[in-house]
């Protein structure tokens, strides 16, 4: 019977958990996006943890149901305890490793003495070593075995040292959490980072005939589960709405193409084409000409009027 008020408690962890932060969103601008979510404030507090990617400067937290924010303190890295004891954590495996290839580095001077000293042996036979040369070989073949398993432990070694290494640099960098005090239901929190954003790519598809169409598509970084994402057509300064973007190759748009002339060669490599509308950013285009892919090159965006497939 005790397990169930414990089961209750857990439960209703769970629920209070899931319910204080709300979806998540991640709009995706040519030189960065920003991050926004809903937190909830239960007793008017709010701890949220903040990426190394943010940038300085860049939070903000509006209240929620009329609200106000009282007070934000930004806690660095060092003074987390969460993050503290993962760093104590790493730099206690970094003593670890750098223990474990001080040992290896002295296995390796010992067995490579004794390789150089069994073969600077000379063979004699005796009563106690009727085949002193099969004797030489397999002491050889031991010392040298041993060598092998060294340096392949040297490898792991390292390789698990370097990432540890890498580790600790990341989780002594930048803010830990935001601490933030207010009146209200909760606060819509959001910052901007600069390790994510869209990238243009183009489609060039031709009938054949005289006109085609351009559509412009978003490359978006790899996405978060359970996050929703929006694609802006310009960088963060701008401020240009964004939309929705579906899947991680969303079609923001599409615009008419009309051949200047009919382009030559079988099939055929350059376009010259009246100039497309202003305010397309350049970026890489693929060209399909009646349904067959023919390549790929630079398109050089808003005003372009030609379009060659980057020879090979």
């Amino acid at each position: 019977m005790r397990a169930i008020p414990v089961l209750c408690a857990l439960l209703s962890l769970l629920i209070c958990r899931s319910a204080a932060a709300g979806e998540k969103s991640v709009t995706c601008y040519l030189d960065g996006a920003r991050v926004e979510q809903e937190v909830a404030a239960p007793g008017g507090f709010i701890e949220y943890p903040l990426p190394d990617s943010m940038l300085p400067g860049s939070l903000r937290a509006k209240p929620l149901g009329g609200g106000s924010v009282l007070r934000v303190e930004l806690v660095p890295a060092d003074r987390d305890r969460r993050r503290a004891r993962e760093i104590a954590r790493l730099e206690e495996r970094r003593s670890e490793l750098l223990d474990r290839m001080q040992a290896l580095e002295r296995r390796e001077e010992i067995f490579s003495a004794a390789a150089k000293a069994q073969s600077g042996k000379g063979p004699k036979k005796s009563k106690s070593n009727p085949d002193p040369l099969g004797s030489l070989q397999q002491g050889t073949d031991f010392a040298l075995a041993q060598l092998e398993s060294v340096y392949r432990n040297k490898r792991k070694c390292r390789s698990s040292l370097e990432a540890a290494e890498r580790e600790l640099a990341a989780a002594k960098k930048g803010v830990a959490l935001a601490r933030i005090w207010l009146s209200g239901a909760g606060a819509r929190i959001s910052y901007l980072i600069d390790n994510e954003r869209w990238t243009p790519s183009y489609d060039l598809r031709w009938s054949g005939e005289a006109g085609g169409e351009l559509l412009l598509h978003a490359r978006l970084p790899q996405p978060e589960k359970g996050v929703r994402y929006l694609v802006s057509n310009g960088v963060i300064s701008q401020g240009v709405a964004p939309v929705p973007a579906r899947g991680d190759y969303p079609l923001l748009s599409r615009h008419p193409l009309l051949l200047r002339s009919r382009p030559t060669g079988d099939p055929p490599l350059s376009f010259a084409f009246a100039a497309v509308e202003a305010g397309l950013p350049p970026g890489e285009a693929s060209v399909f000409w009646r349904g067959e892919f023919l390549g790929s090159g630079r398109f050089a965006g808003g005003g372009a009027s030609e379009f060659s497939v980057a020879a090979k």
